[in-house]
């Protein structure tokens, strides 16, 4: 929290659910909050549920934080709720293309800002970067030390940081948050892209409810793809997000009209199972609602990645053969705007 009475007071609790959806879903104030872990469902406040600390604050080098980016965010979402506004209460739909490219961008946010992206990134990173450490071997440890002391170093320190490095378990590599605001910004240009391709069909219910995920934007996997591939905005048979209790929009196939799509119990029991296996910790809905009743809950989901190989498997002390760097040296180098 800044002490320079020139600035504005910072921001510090940051909802990862837009407090837009979470109004959508609440009575008022209080929403109920449904724990995967087991534990009893609780009404709460909305400043209370999806609440991280400075999860959107960017960092300067002396590690003064800012709100550009909670800020975009807010800004964002109060053009969205204008829009979802027309939509449930002005009963506007399809979209005109100024509210739909408003719609689409927030969605694309949607799917960029949530923990699990932040999550995955940085179990890649973990991952990625043991494997080099155990790849390089003492080689690589010497190297890496030389260069932070600018100078030579023991073999005995060698050995020491070796010993430490190569205990996988005992620590694990984050990201700067710099580097996840980053590479969200750059995730929602694309999402966006494949999003508004999409045809849009609006779903609402009289009757039924829904329930609302702690990760809303949901993908629906295409059954007719090959069994190892993954699902993505690209090639997801559909993306579902809920704006309010009784709607929910369901982005099909390109090329087609938006229109709506028809609702039913059925209709709302899929979609409830859909978006409470999307979760990763806590659910929520309506006070007056008991759309969990008839559905199973998953357990809370602690990765978002899964690997076939531990960098243990990849351990070389020695480093790796001459043959190999001189195959290695070989390769063609990428240009220089692949990424």
């Amino acid at each position: 929290m800044s002490t320079d009475p020139g600035r504005q007071k910072l921001k510090r609790h940051h909802h990862t659910v837009p407090r837009l959806l979470l109004r959508r879903f609440a009575d008022g104030k209080r929403i109920m909050r449904v724990p995967l872990d087991g534990t009893e469902p609780k009404s709460i406040g909305i400043g209370d549920a999806t609440v991280r600390s400075h999860f959107y604050s960017m960092q300067d080098e002396t590690g003064r934080r800012d709100d550009a980016i909670e800020n975009l965010l807010a800004d964002l979402e109060d053009q969205a709720a204008r829009v979802i506004t027309k939509i449930i209460t002005g009963h506007v739909w399809p979209l005109s293309p100024d509210d739909r490219a408003v719609l689409g961008e927030w969605v694309a946010a949607q799917t960029a800002r949530i923990p699990a992206a932040r999550q995955a990134n940085n179990e890649i990173a973990d991952q990625l970067l043991k494997i080099e450490i155990a790849a390089g071997g003492k080689p690589e440890v010497r190297r890496r030390l030389e260069a932070k002391r600018e100078g030579p170093v023991s073999d005995e320190e060698v050995d020491a940081a070796w010993a430490e490095l190569t205990d996988f378990s005992s620590y694990y590599v984050e990201l700067p948050v710099n580097d996840h605001l980053l590479s969200m910004a750059e995730a929602m240009a694309i999402a966006y892209k494949w999003i508004m391709a999409r045809s849009w069909q609006l779903c609402r219910f009289e009757r039924k409810t829904l329930l609302l995920s702690d990760h809303p934007v949901t993908l629906l996997r295409d059954e007719t793809g090959p069994a190892w591939s993954g699902v993505g905005l690209a090639n997801a048979a559909a993306i579902m997000v809920p704006i309010d209790r009784r709607a929910a929009i369901i982005m099909t196939a390109p090329g087609g009209r938006d229109g709506m799509f028809p609702a039913s119990t059925r209709v709302a029991k899929e979609l409830n199972h859909r978006f409470a296996w999307n979760s990763r910790s806590e659910l929520f809905h309506h006070p007056d609602d008991d759309p969990v009743a008839s559905i199973k809950l998953p357990e809370p989901r602690v990765r978002e990645i899964e690997v076939n190989g531990s960098p243990e498997k990849f351990l070389l002390p020695d480093g790796p053969s001459e043959a190999f760097r001189r195959t290695m040296a070989d390769v063609a180098k990428p240009p220089p705007n692949a990424r």
